[in-house]
């Protein structure tokens, strides 16, 4: 599939440590899994609801949760061996 969402960077990777932004504010965790290669733009998914998200993020604290590059907090990565 080639058409991926607009916010699509390349810069991290599978097993980075970053944090990420969500409701409740900052958590910690590491990539698990990039979906880039399934994402589709939202006008060729035909609705707005359940958009399909970048990154599989296992938290610290346990929890997965699927997330955006622009969930991912600038400058905060610490790279994978």
């Amino acid at each position: 599939m080639t058409g991926t969402r607009s916010n699509t960077q390349i810069g991290h990777k599978v097993g980075d440590k970053v944090q990420i932004r969500r409701e409740g504010g900052i958590s910690k965790g590491t990539l698990v899994e990039d979906f880039a290669d399934s994402l589709i733009p939202t006008e060729q998914l035909g609705r707005e609801w359940a958009q399909p998200h970048r990154w599989a993020v296992a938290l610290d604290t346990g929890v997965l949760v699927f997330a955006d590059d622009s969930d991912v907090v600038a400058g905060d990565a610490v790279r994978a061996q």
